[in-house]
């Protein structure tokens, strides 16, 4: 087994997903939650105190905080559906050096050397190849029912254990 092949088109489901597991797996998301709850709390434990403005204000205030971010992200993911790289398939090739990624877009394919692999991961219907904390190159798990086993025993062979988080 010298390489690997497939390819996998992301959707802008898939990208809101991912943004959406990354905001709260994050400081960002909870912070959104921690932020809502204290709205919450306020206008629960101070109800009787509180004019009328702050008894419609406090638990207006918790669901803009809560509604947010999941909004904002989806509107990042609708734009960000609009730039080339995601009008195409991405073709993936798993070589005995790295992931090798191409696109009709690129001249060039990029190329993710097994040892700067940050991280490898399930996430519900997708693996995720994380090039840092952050960036990850989503490949839906519906694009590769087919070879899931054989990819996963490839990335086994040439991925460090702890950097391993798939099922």
């Amino acid at each position: 087994m010298s390489t690997i092949r497939f390819s996998t088109q992301i959707k802008e489901e898939d990208l809101y997903k991912f943004n959406l597991h990354q905001a709260y797996r994050s400081t960002q998301g909870w912070f959104s939650i921690i932020v809502a709850l204290l709205f919450l709390g306020t206008w629960v434990l101070k109800f009787p105190e509180l004019n009328i403005q702050s008894k419609i204000l406090c638990p207006v205030l918790a669901l803009i905080v809560l509604c947010y971010l999941p909004f904002d992200l989806r509107r990042l993911a609708k734009n960000r559906m609009k730039q080339e790289v995601f009008q195409h398939p991405l073709n993936y090739e798993f070589t005995e050096t790295g992931v090798v990624i191409t696109s009709p877009t690129t001249d060039e394919p990029a190329e993710l050397p097994w040892s700067y692999v940050y991280k490898i991961s399930n996430w519900k219907d997708y693996l995720l190849i994380y090039s840092n904390r952050v960036n990850a190159y989503i490949i839906p798990m519906t694009d590769i029912e087919g070879q899931y086993s054989e990819i996963k025993e490839f990335i086994k062979n040439h991925v460090e254990d702890y950097k391993l988080q798939i099922k």
